[in-house]
């Protein structure tokens, strides 16, 4: 009997991410991508952050300074925490997120979309430009890799974690 392979744990989230994700609508698909995303930047700031209670502040409750995709983005670029093109695929990605959270009828088929589409990077742009699905690729593709890219980060980003010096007066 073949025995199942098993899903590291650097993955499991992953995969229960791909599950939820593959079942959804088009607005539920960005929507979940993008959350996944802005979870991911707040983990990886909070890993290399010092260790202390006012970190959460920055990330979690009404608010909070880096509360938002924006900022986390913004944030973790500014650290060092992300690669240029990491950071501006994130902000396609967040402007994609927007019209889809603001505007209830919006969809792939929308100019302003493929607009955005057509500028991300980590995009796999094979297919039919004009087939149906191919938008919806663009945007799949680079919020699964850009995932990828970002799953591991954190625990990179603890191993070089902030320390709280002692300041001379």
């Amino acid at each position: 009997m073949l025995k199942r392979p098993t899903t590291p744990p650097h993955l499991k989230e992953f995969t229960e991410f791909l599950a939820a994700f593959n079942k959804e609508s088009e607005r539920g698909s960005v929507l979940i991508a993008m959350s996944m995303i802005e979870d991911m930047l707040g983990q990886i700031i909070s890993s290399f952050l010092i260790d202390a209670p006012a970190v959460s502040r920055l990330l979690e409750g009404f608010n909070a300074p880096l509360g938002t995709l924006s900022a986390r983005s913004l944030c973790a670029f500014a650290l060092g925490l992300l690669s240029e093109d990491e950071y501006r695929e994130c902000d396609h990605l967040r402007k994609i997120r927007n019209e889809f959270a603001h505007h209830i009828h919006t969809s792939f088929k929308d100019q302003a979309i493929k607009d955005h589409c057509k500028n991300l990077r980590l995009a796999i742009k094979n297919g039919d430009p004009k087939s149906r699905s191919y938008v919806r690729s663009l945007f799949i593709t680079s919020a699964v890799c850009l995932i990828l890219n970002l799953t591991n980060r954190a625990a990179y980003a603890k191993k070089e974690r902030l320390s709280q010096p002692e300041w001379p007066y």
